[in-house]
């Protein structure tokens, strides 16, 4: 027995340690995980770089102008022969320079460059739907794993409620056999149940430890960190099936990234589609140059002046490619069509489902709080005919693991209330 009780001090030692802990609400939870979690940190940097990208792409439809300067000189041996005679220049310098300042603009492309920005603004969207996806699967993580280390707390009080009463038990035992009012087999028995209760213990202060581990994770700081949860869970009881529906065709963030993708499709045709038509493109420039020469006719030459012209250009004819392509195109329209369809399909699925076991989870915990408390009661009532001797210890341990069983059921139906609630909220895309 005392090598028993040092384990489970030592264990409990390890487990909550020494000094006070941290108590962890839901929302703290929520907030530190919001703003260290790993997941959540790179969905936001790919959101960015959609949003850059977009941003970017704008710059396509203004005009594009452009610059140049170049200078350039020589040294020759040259020798001329013209009717008046022959001129010799050895070692003559020239030099030349240039300057351009030149504008170009895409004015029409079968509207293919708008098609493109259009797209990329979607792109755009469907990043932060995206991150906004990741954001919600990462609070659906913490609140669940909070809530399953509030039922673990649960789970270890009561554990710790029965190791307690069996202590009294082995005490009374020891008590009554001292006094020849009971057997040494009953001392035996009720010290067996004693360590039997002390192994559940200790094997659920173990799963306590790995839920912190694992909470600790999901908010991205050392896994070591100690604390404690606020033990209640307070369940909505209030959500409606067509409301849970509404806010599923109006907030789920898998589906307005389906419609996006829809989107990004239907744009993708008319980029192509404006392979069509015909390319106008305007341009001017600015010119300037200066050369400089000891031999020719010339010693120095200066021109500067604007020049300016349009272009068009189209495709005549590629070999079919194009019909391909939009054909391709189409295709990849219905696609997408057909995956929001299917996805809509999907989560009316769950959400019946999800709607079914969360009514069934209502229903359980007030059964089970029932349950609980006619398995208290008979519990205490036993106890007390056990300290009288009416009844036996097999009886008594019985009664007391009836009422184990039964708080387990009760704390159990509580947290799968809790996870059908928020399982039905992510669907609706509102955890907060």
């Amino acid at each position: 027995m005392k090598k028993i009780s040092i384990v489970l001090t030592l264990t409990l030692i390890c487990s909550f340690g020494a000094k006070a802990q941290q108590v962890l609400n839901l929302n703290d939870a929520i907030q530190i995980g919001l703003e260290n979690n790993y997941a959540i940190r790179i969905s936001s940097n790919d959101a960015t770089i959609s949003r850059n990208n977009a941003r970017d792409l704008y710059a396509s439809l203004l005009p594009f102008a452009s610059a140049s300067a170049s200078t350039n000189g020589s040294r020759t041996n040259t020798s001329q022969t013209t009717s008046s005679g022959t001129r010799d220049f050895n070692w003559a310098h020239s030099t030349n320079s240039n300057a351009n300042v030149g504008l170009n603009w895409t004015v029409f492309d079968g509207m293919r460059m708008f098609a493109t920005y259009d797209k990329y603004k979607e792109f755009e969207k469907l990043g932060e739907e995206n991150a906004k996806i990741t954001v919600l699967q990462t609070i659906y993580a913490i609140t669940s794993t909070y809530y399953t280390l509030v039922s673990q707390q649960h789970q270890t009080r009561s554990l710790e409620d029965a190791l307690e009463l069996s202590r009294k038990r082995v005490n009374d035992a020891q008590n009554k056999y001292s006094v020849g009012r009971a057997a040494k087999l009953d001392v035996l028995n009720s010290q067996v149940d004693l360590n039997a209760d002390t192994t559940n213990l200790m094997r659920q202060l173990e799963a306590l430890q790995s839920s912190k581990i694992r909470l600790n994770q999901l908010l991205a700081r050392d896994v070591t960190t100690n604390f404690t949860v606020i033990d209640t869970i307070i369940i909505d009881y209030n959500l409606k099936y067509e409301t849970v529906r509404q806010n599923i065709l109006t907030n789920n963030p898998q589906l307005k990234a389906a419609k996006f993708n829809q989107n990004i499709s239907n744009l993708t045709y008319k980029e192509i589609r404006g392979d069509r038509f015909p390319i106008v493109k305007l341009n001017s420039s600015y010119n300037f140059a200066h050369s400089e020469s000891e031999f020719g006719f010339a010693s120095k030459n200066t021109s500067s002046g604007l020049s300016y012209g349009a272009t068009a250009s189209v495709n005549l004819f590629s070999g079919l490619i194009q019909n391909k392509k939009e054909q391709n195109a189409k295709t990849e329209i219905n696609t997408a069509n057909l995956l929001y369809e299917q996805l809509k399909q999907d989560l009316d699925a769950q959400l019946s489902t999800a709607y079914i076991n969360y009514q069934n989870s209502l229903s359980l915990v007030k059964v089970e709080a029932n349950n609980r408390e006619i398995a208290r009661q008979n519990q205490d009532i036993t106890y007390e005919k056990y300290k009288l001797g009416s009844i036996t210890a097999v009886e008594m341990r019985q009664a007391q693991q009836n009422y184990i069983i039964a708080d387990f059921r009760y704390i159990n139906a509580q947290f799968e209330a809790k996870t059908a609630e928020i399982g039905l909220k992510l669907l609706a895309g509102n955890l907060r």
